[in-house]
């Protein structure tokens, strides 16, 4: 896939690389006078989670034992409380499946997404990790987008047995259902799509700063940039896109998949349909309640790029959506470096913050 190259934080650790770009972008961004790390705005959290993860952690979800687990890139899968359950360096996503079983994927923890650097999904049983597949492997060899360049970031992960997975890769712009023979089936592929250049020109200060960006037109092509993947109460699968360069707000879709997709062009095929056209800004994860309400976590009201080089930026939001009305609810808001969210089996809402900051990210409760 087209790789967005940039100097900014997140591209350089690989977690949004399909979301930067080779445009050119200002050396200096205009900076604001106050941090909102460690600040948010307007969260509706109780602290009673813990902090002090060794590497970035980007998922969260809920074991039979109604632990909560978390995958830290620089460790493995830890507990809440930090506690190491095993080792897996680049671990980016966790879905557990039974006591002690679990479905994990890798993103490109020893180098860069254009190049086979450890994404894969590996099968965990009773602290035995068994690498399934190559997901990169996968994508030189297929490359379904259709993009010049080779990217496999595979970012999300989802289960409900040992027997396949179902992965949403950020970098190949698709949905793959791994087995846990090796076999891989493409269920799905993103398309891109034309959106605004108008926030991104906002944040770097155009037209007064001359930054690169002003010169872009006013719609440009962006990359899908699949980050999240869960299972609805009807059946059909759920995937969030984070959208890439130029970074929109607004214009973050969700997909439903049926569950017997086969190479389905979304947006044309039946088997890939929106269930919400936009409305969204750099969507980081999904979950749905025992209700069937829909839970959409956003990385930063202000898009992914105002987390990569802005001074300041807004934090992430938390809102709960009805597939049926199509209305949200924002739930909770400024939260700095949301990367996931869960509910537990007491119906509790979790949520990380500071996510991309080792030491200081944490997991937190949500109240609703």
């Amino acid at each position: 896939m087209k790789n967005y190259s940039v100097l900014g934080l997140l591209c350089l650790i690989g977690i949004f690389i399909t979301g930067c770009s080779n445009e050119s972008v200002p050396t200096a961004i205009p900076a604001q006078e106050e941090s909102s790390l460690m600040n948010p705005a307007s969260l509706k959290a109780n602290h009673n989670g813990d902090g002090g993860f060794t590497g970035f952690i980007f998922d969260l979800a809920t074991a039979p034992n109604n632990e909560i687990l978390v995958a830290d890139a620089g460790a493995g899968i830890s507990t809440r409380h930090g506690e190491i359950l095993f080792s897996l360096e680049g671990a980016s996503s966790v879905a557990p499946v039974g006591t002690g079983v679990m479905w994990v994927t890798t993103w490109p923890w020893f180098g860069a997404p254009t190049e086979d650097s450890g994404q894969g999904i590996h099968l965990v049983t009773k602290g035995r990790t068994k690498m399934v597949a190559n997901l990169f492997e996968f994508e030189s060899e297929n490359n379904p987008d259709g993009e010049e360049e080779l990217d496999s970031n595979p970012y999300a992960v989802y289960a409900h047995n040992a027997s396949f997975a179902v992965v949403a890769d950020a970098g190949a712009n698709d949905l793959l259902k791994v087995h846990n023979n090796g076999n891989i089936e493409l269920m799905a592929i993103f398309p891109p799509e034309m959106v605004s250049t108008e926030n991104l020109k906002n944040l770097v200060g155009c037209p007064d700063s001359g930054a690169g960006p002003c010169g872009l037109p006013d719609m440009i092509p962006a990359q899908a940039v699949p980050t999240s993947v869960t299972l609805g109460p009807d059946g059909y699968y759920y995937v969030g896109e984070l959208k890439g360069f130029p970074a929109p707000t607004g214009e973050s879709n969700i997909w439903r998949i049926s569950p017997g997709a086969s190479g389905a062009m979304c947006g044309s095929s039946p088997d890939c349909m929106k269930a919400f056209d936009g409305g969204f800004t750099s969507i980081i994860d999904l979950t749905f309640d025992e209700n069937g309400m829909l839970y959409v976590a956003e990385l930063d009201e202000q898009s992914w790029f105002a987390v990569e080089f802005l001074d300041s930026f807004a934090g992430g939001n938390i809102k709960a959506c009805d597939p049926e009305t199509m209305q949200c609810e924002v739930i909770a808001t400024g939260i700095p470096m949301l990367t996931a969210i869960t509910f537990d089996k007491d119906g509790r809402l979790w949520a990380t913050q500071n996510s991309l900051i080792p030491g200081l990210s944490e997991v937190i409760e949500i109240s609703l």
